[in-house]
């Protein structure tokens, strides 16, 4: 994450701050998005020759996330200004109109003209005062000067000249009030494009002379009386780089020493590695943004010397060996497979394909459940060691299903909280495969378990390839190598699934070895698995083997379905029946007769499940439109066998989802209607197992099956149909 930040602020540096406001907004919600704070935001704005600290701390407050402005923004802003991952101009780039020029200052507010008429410094000035500094230089304000910067007047205020380092006229110039009256204000319309060298002019720097680079006027005294050497104020941390660089180009023997304010350590560290100069950190625990003159006024100017005379050269990194050039040594002992699903899947990057339709999620995220150690007691397929399982999915609601039935209806004894700890749910989307290949980092970091010293690495599962990976050409084979190189190279070293679809229709695994995941073959080949989903004729389901680096214990797993129907509510708050689905892998030990015989026996119970749900559906929707329906009646609207809809409703009465409501003789509208039927919901159905009896509104007769009133006086009297 760190090396995230620093390439941020490198962007961020190589993007000019003095733009048009809409691109100044621009680029600092890109800092944002990409993690900076505000103190690098304001940094970078501080060189701008129009820079106010309350207007960027405002405008940084008002940033609100995505308005399709992301980290990528700021990096394609760097390279736009060519400081920054210089690229090749896009026609549509080339052809963008060029930079508005700097408008000229108003009349009177040049950097020469306000640096004309103003007066020499003294030692009295307040702020030269406070800060044990030296008036040499330095100007002020006249008092009574109309001059007004970010809306306050400066009259009496400090004027610091930033200087070219060929010599010459201002650039700009800084403003600081006395102590307490507010803070250091640029001059609008000028670029802080120099320096200020307490000591000597820029241009009287010797060849070999040794230069303290501070941010500020205040810690530039401070180093220069300490230690006699000169010192370059660069007016802000952010343009500390671009000072040293230019000093280093203008003396490739001088010795460059930078002394950041506390907190800005590493950044001076990476522009000391890159410039080759020296730095100076403040004692351990100095609050942020501690500098050189607080050191000082604290511990004294001979503290301060010792501190400034310890100045090191940050370590530069070692040269990396080349990746082809780091030998293995060999001992002649044979290395076990490092497993992900003991004795069937392995480390690495596995392709599992399979045919629409097939199951792929409801039969893979439970088995990448087992190796979050999330399974049943005893479980053959159970890792050592759990692991973190980072599912990235396309259908997240399906996802979360499964989970329900699993965690619910599985038997298996898992809290959720255990569940939330280990499987971490990701939605799909789709994106260049080189933006996806860099959250492996974060992967790493988070969720690597260490394990009697060894590194127990998280699982991540694609749950499609196309749903994650953007291809130009899903046939491509350059294309499918350079996302597996990705995916085994710079994924961290993490075990992937990599999920797809098959080219042919949905085969048996007779036919596995004729099988192959969609798209270019480069895939498959450079896996170091390759697994098939399989549907067999009597719709049994297979996790096959196909390409393997090592010795499986198993050819195939059986996937057995699993089901649960529950009471759910819609996202209008309603009651409805959902039924939840998954699949569990086994190792085959049956026979194949008796994996077939098994596999019969789960569709029938998921026929007959649906089934009573059909019933019961067909049901309620009669009663509610308030033509309920006898036996005789569902029997004739179901679309299935009239034997095995009435033994469901034999089964269903029994269990009192269903109840039969009498119609008295006298209200009937034919004998052959003397009851009807009505479902009842979970809680009517608890109510009435423990005696507390039916809602009435459910007993009610509709009308539609009563006689008028009319007609039953007259049938007291009438015969009985049929007779005389």
């Amino acid at each position: 994450m760190l090396a995230d930040l620093n390439r941020a602020r490198e962007a961020l540096r190589a993007i000019p701050p003095d733009l048009p406001r809409d691109e100044w907004v621009r680029a600092g919600m890109a800092a944002q998005a990409a993690g900076l704070e505000f103190d690098d935001f304001n940094e970078w704005s501080a060189q701008g020759g129009n820079y106010d600290e309350r207007a960027a701390r405002d405008t940084w407050r008002s940033f609100t996330p995505g308005k399709g402005v992301g980290p990528g923004t700021l990096y394609k802003m760097a390279a736009e200004h060519g400081g920054y991952g210089r690229r090749r101009q896009s026609p549509a780039q080339a052809r963008r109109k060029p930079a508005e020029p700097r408008r000229r200052p108003a009349p009177g507010m040049s950097a020469a003209e306000v640096w004309g008429r103003c007066n020499p410094a003294s030692e009295t000035h307040p702020y030269i005062a406070a800060k044990a500094g030296r008036p040499d230089g330095l100007r002020v304000v006249p008092v009574g000067d109309p001059l007004r910067i970010a809306g306050e007047p400066v009259a009496g205020w400090l004027v610091v000249p930033v200087l070219p380092l060929e010599g010459g006229e201002p650039v700009s110039l800084q403003f600081i009030p006395p102590p307490g009256n507010g803070k250091k204000l640029n001059l609008p319309g000028a670029a802080m494009a120099g320096v200020f060298i307490v000591g000597d002019s820029p241009a009287e720097v010797e060849p070999g002379d040794t230069v303290f680079i501070v941010e500020g006027i205040g810690q530039a005294w401070a180093c220069r009386r300490a230690v006699g050497f000169r010192s370059a104020v660069c007016f802000g941390a952010g343009r500390m780089r671009a000072v040293a660089a230019e000093l280093r180009q203008r003396d490739a023997s001088a010795r460059l020493v930078l002394v950041p304010d506390a907190g800005k350590e590493a950044d001076a560290e990476a522009i000391a590695r890159d410039v080759g100069a020296e730095v100076v950190t403040m004692p351990e625990g100095s609050p942020k943004n501690f500098d050189a003159n607080d050191y000082a006024q604290a511990e004294g100017f001979d503290a301060l010397e010792e501190l400034l005379m310890s100045s090191s050269a940050p370590e530069r990194p070692s040269v990396p060996v080349h990746p082809l050039a780091k030998f293995v040594e060999l001992d002649g002992s044979p290395i076990a497979p490092r497993w992900v699903i003991p004795g069937f899947i392995g480390h690495g990057l596995v392709i599992v394909a399979g045919s629409h339709g097939v199951g792929k999620t409801t039969a893979l995220l439970p088995l990448a459940m087992v190796a979050a150690g999330l399974h049943a007691p005893g479980d053959e397929l159970a890792p050592r060691h759990w692991r973190h399982v980072v599912y990235i999915v396309e259908d997240i609601e399906q996802a979360r299903r499964i989970v329900a039935g699993i965690v619910g209806f599985g038997g298996l004894g898992l809290g959720l909280p255990t569940v939330q700890e280990r499987l971490h749910m990701v939605e799909a989307k789709r994106m260049d495969p080189a933006r996806v290949a860099e959250v492996g980092e974060t992967y790493r970091e988070r969720f690597t378990r260490t394990v009697d010293g060894v590194e127990v690495l998280p699982l991540v599962v694609f749950d499609t390839k196309a749903a994650v990976l953007a291809m130009d050409e899903e046939n491509s084979n350059s294309e499918a190598s350079a996302i597996v190189a990705l995916l085994k190279q710079e994924f961290d070293s993490l075990p992937v699934w990599l999920v797809g679809h098959v080219a042919k229709a949905n085969m048996s695994r007779a036919d596995a070895a004729g099988l192959s995941l969609r798209g270019g073959s480069a895939f498959e080949a450079d896996a170091n698995q390759v697994l098939y989903l399989v549907k067999e004729a009597d719709e049994s389901r297979y996790l096959v083997r196909g390409k393997t680096r090592f010795e499986a214990q198993w050819p195939e797993l059986l996937i057995r379905g699993d089901w649960a129907t529950v009471e759910a509510r819609d996202e209008f708050g309603n009651p409805e029946r959902v039924t939840l689905r998954w699949g569990v892998a086994i190792p085959p030990e049956q026979s194949r007769k008796e994996a077939q015989e098994q596999a019969k026996e789960a569709a029938r119970k998921a026929e007959a499940a649906a089934m009573r749900d059909e019933v019961r559906d067909i049901i309620e929707t009669e009663w509610v439109t308030g033509c309920p329906l006898n036996r005789e009646g569902v029997k004739g609207r179901a679309k299935r066998n009239r034997a095995d809809v009435a033994s469901c409703l034999e089964s269903l009465i029994a269990e009192q989802w269903v109840i039969e409501v009498p119609v008295p003789p006298k209200e009937r509208t034919n004998p052959k209607r003397a009851a009807f039927l009505v479902s009842l919901t979970p809680d009517e159905r608890e109510a009435a197992r423990r005696g507390e009896g039916l809602p009435p509104h459910k007993l009610k007769v509709p009308p539609t099956w009563r006689k008028s009133p009319a007609a039953v006086r007259i049938g007291e009297t009438a015969p009985e149909p049929g007779k005389p």
